[in-house]
């Protein structure tokens, strides 16, 4: 193991009085398959700050691996593969986890590959340090026993977690991509849920087979709230590719600009307490959208619009016995059949039918018939809508679509204009 140390750095102020920013050095921590890594990861001589390289490799060992490190807000602590190169972590049985994060907080994990495990990542807290502000960006993780990611202890309050750009693939057991927040008690309680987090441009598919029972693609438990879902690219599910409860009346979870195929459920299931928007959902076995109560969920604060949805049933919503609040199912460009209750609670308005491809063709009904009151800033592309009232995902441009073509890869971003 080596050990790179920085100098401490100094600023003068004009008049001459030193001001100190002063911190501990951070070292840069270079690690490779055949040093002493499982001992540095799981260990606590890693300091606010520290950056832990690891060179490329494969990287297995039989022990439980639980990393607990914290860094700060102004120094987190980063575990990342070196520059260009495969890391991978691969455990040779699925008896444990591949890594455990338990009280970890400003923590990077970032450009590694994950194997071989049960579940690819748990996130939990410890008895003095609940997890948060944890981002998990540009990892791998396929071909394991469990599910990929699990931030859902029994209990437990998670802060500000941040997933970007992961690849994740071929999960097993329950198999979800993400499993975010905890089932409630058996007196239906909120037991454990995620806030003021972020799951973006990730590429996830092929979570069902013999190996899996379930197989959702993000799914956000009751009592989730204030994340933000968007940009995901999600196919080949067992389950919905993304299904939402409650918040329990707290801010609302925002899922917008995914795109959503081939789920052998709904493309997206969402209960309460959610905004839907400017996604592409097409070719799913169960509903495009599909709404009903779920545990503590009763369907309400709830706003469907601006979704395009190519499939032979588009929008369903089962009305319960009471609302939790007003539903708006407004300006989507759908080709299937919308099983939309009369109540007074529901507001529907502007929904574009028969319509054919994603993206708005010349002399499409999509273009100038969305109600105005609920066209949202952007488009699917990022685009600003500026004040353009096209129905669907996308504002119509006579020159085709200016932004990535759907398929199955990472979602890229609009190119510049």
């Amino acid at each position: 193991m080596f050990r790179i140390c920085f100098p401490a750095i100094y600023l003068f102020a004009a008049v001459g009085t030193l001001l100190s920013v002063t911190q501990a050095a951070a070292k840069q921590i270079l690690l490779s398959p055949d040093s002493n890594w499982f001992e540095v990861l799981a260990g606590d001589a890693v300091d606010p700050g520290d950056q832990i390289v690891l060179a490329a490799g494969t990287y297995s060992d039989r022990r439980l691996l639980t990393i607990s490190l914290r860094g700060t807000a102004d120094a987190p602590i980063i575990i990342r593969a070196a520059t260009g190169q495969q890391v991978v972590f691969k455990r040779p049985d699925a008896r444990q986890n591949s890594i455990n994060l338990v009280g970890c907080q400003f923590l990077v994990l970032r450009g590694i590959e994950i194997t071989g495990g049960d579940s690819g990542i748990r996130i939990s807290g410890s008895d003095d340090h609940p997890a948060k502000f944890i981002t998990l960006e540009d990892l791998h993780i396929h071909h394991i026993n469990g599910v990929a990611v699990t931030a859902n202890a029994a209990g437990q309050i998670y802060e500000s977690l941040t997933f970007r750009r992961n690849h994740i693939h071929h999960t097993g057991g329950h198999g979800e991509g993400f499993y975010l927040g905890s089932n409630n008690t058996a007196d239906g309680r909120i037991n454990g849920y995620i806030f003021n987090s972020v799951i973006e441009n990730n590429y996830i598919h092929d979570l069902r087979g013999s190996n899996v029972s379930q197989g959702d693609g993000i799914e956000l438990k009751d009592g989730c709230y204030g994340n933000f879902v968007r940009d995901n690219v999600i196919h080949s599910t067992g389950y919905p590719g993304i299904i939402v409860y409650s918040s329990g009346g707290k801010a609302a979870n925002i899922i917008e600009r995914n795109v959503i195929w081939d789920s052998a459920d709904h493309g997206i299931q969402a209960a309460s307490d959610a905004v839907v928007r400017n996604n592409i959902i097409y070719d799913v076995k169960g509903f495009g959208i599909y709404s009903r109560n779920h545990q503590n969920a009763n369907v309400g604060r709830l706003q469907l619009v601006h979704n395009t949805i190519i499939n032979d049933r588009a929008i369903r919503i089962i009305a319960p016995q009471q609302f939790s609040g007003p539903v708006v199912v407004a300006n989507n460009a759908v080709s299937g059949e919308q099983r939309i209750p009369q109540a007074a609670e529901i507001i529907s308005r502007s929904n574009t039918t028969a319509i054919i491809g994603f993206f708005p063709q010349a002399g499409s009904k999509c273009i100038g018939s969305a109600d105005p009151q609920f066209v949202p800033q952007d488009d699917f592309n990022g685009t600003p809508r500026g004040d353009t009232r096209d129905t669907g995902a996308y504002r119509y441009a006579p020159t085709g679509n200016p932004g990535w073509t759907v398929a199955a890869e990472f979602k890229k971003a609009i190119p510049s204009r």
